[in-house]
């Protein structure tokens, strides 16, 4: 019997010269439109305990370094069945799917009809299909954009990185999970390129880097990420002394053997700009001239206080949703220090605070009934976090009610 001859390796760079953007569109309609059975879209990341443990450990790391925050608006680009944006939902940001695929932005549809975030949503999740030309959202229109294993089905990819850039709001981030340098020559890749025109392009983060400058972005940086086991003696090893040059280079090797394998990459618009939808550097020095008060019952009473920013993050003084709108608060608590009332006032900030800036405002209550109690006035961003909790010390004011 004659030998077969081997099947030349497809050149992903060769499929893009002979197909158009268009023609790749096309191709991922048909894929969307053809699935019997949507399942194993629709249950991403939990559809297969082969793929489970790699896609969330990705998935973890990738949201880690996105320094999301809740209300933020998210655009999840190439979103498939969008199991990914649900997940966001979820966790109270504002999404935006964005696919080629007509019949993935409907599963993704189905997805949210049957599988609705648990808390109430911040808003509707919003569809957007995509020409794989121009994103139809305005300039600086979304605060963060995710891309999970995505980009390389992409046939202009500078075109489309620039459209990203364009949309990502100043201070932003566009968050990536892609294969690695060798990916088209994989079993699987080879495959979907011959059988189905499907695109599958090498990522190599120096050519990504070099086209993301160019439309405009800031900075690339990549998660370094091991899945090395080591026993109890290297473990102690490790924790002691950091290892020594054996453990070092097994460390080392693990890393780069992953990374060969794709990762998880951050492309950055501008300094990153923190803000108070995120507790992460929330700190504050609040300054009160009288230490004691002496009221009677039922008196309105007016209090000023001066306040310095003296975090990272700006303090949002209005926010669409209310999660993260920074006021000024106080806690009720009698003299032997027993809770009373732990939202007992509020008061809004006339603006937004950036850091280093300070602030005067006033607070307004009264005490319906005589005793004495302590007041404890700290900075909150609603639904996130009391500064106390971030480190920041509270003022605490003895009140003498007649």
């Amino acid at each position: 019997m004659e030998a077969v001859a081997q099947r030349t390796l497809i050149d992903p760079k060769m499929l893009i010269k002979s197909l158009t953007v268009e023609d790749f569109c096309e191709t991922a309609e048909a894929y969307f439109a053809g699935v019997a059975n949507p399942e194993p879209l629709l249950a991403k990341p939990f559809h297969s305990l082969d793929e489970a443990p790699n896609l969330l450990r990705n998935l973890g790391v990738l949201l880690a370094g996105m320094n999301l925050g809740p209300s933020m608006t998210v655009l999840d680009f190439a979103a498939g069945s969008c199991w990914l944006s649900r997940f966001l939902a979820q966790m109270r940001c504002e999404t935006i799917s964005c696919d080629v695929s007509h019949s993935a932005l409907e599963l993704g549809k189905e997805l949210f009809r049957k599988h609705p975030p648990i808390n109430r949503p911040i808003a509707e999740p919003r569809f957007l299909c995509f020409d794989g030309h121009g994103i139809e959202l305005p300039d600086e229109s979304v605060d963060r954009i995710v891309c999970f294993d995505a980009f390389h089905h992409v046939a202009n990819p500078r075109e489309v990185l620039g459209e990203l850039f364009r949309v990502l709001r100043p201070g932003g981030v566009a968050g990536f999970c892609e294969p690695g340098p060798q990916h088209s020559q994989t079993p699987e890749a080879q495959a979907e390129m011959a059988n189905h025109n499907v695109l599958e392009s090498d990522v190599v983060l120096a050519e990504i880097g070099r086209m993301a400058m160019s439309a405009g972005f800031t900075n690339l940086r990549t998660k370094v990420m091991t899945d090395l086991e080591i026993n109890l003696k290297e473990h102690e090893e490790l924790m002691e002394a950091g290892g020594g040059s054996g453990l070092q280079t097994k460390v080392f090797s693990n890393a780069q053997a992953l990374a060969r394998n794709g990762g998880v990459f951050f492309l950055d618009k501008g300094p990153l700009v923190f803000d108070s939808r995120r507790s992460e550097g929330l700190a504050h020095e609040l300054e009160v001239k009288q230490p004691e008060l002496s009221l009677k019952a039922g008196s309105p009473v007016h209090l000023e206080l001066k306040a310095r920013n003296i975090g990272h993050a700006r303090w949002l003084a209005k926010t669409p949703s209310g999660i993260g709108q920074v006021r000024l608060g106080a806690h009720l608590y009698s003299e032997t220090g027993k809770l009373c009332d732990y939202d007992f006032a509020r008061s809004d900030l006339p603006r937004d605070i950036d850091p280093g800036e300070s602030v005067r405002l006033g607070l307004d209550f009264s005490f319906p009934e005589p005793g004495h109690y302590r007041l404890v006035l700290d900075f909150v961003a609603e639904h996130i976090v009391w500064f106390e909790q971030r480190g920041s010390s509270p003022v605490v004011l003895a009140v003498a009610v007649a």
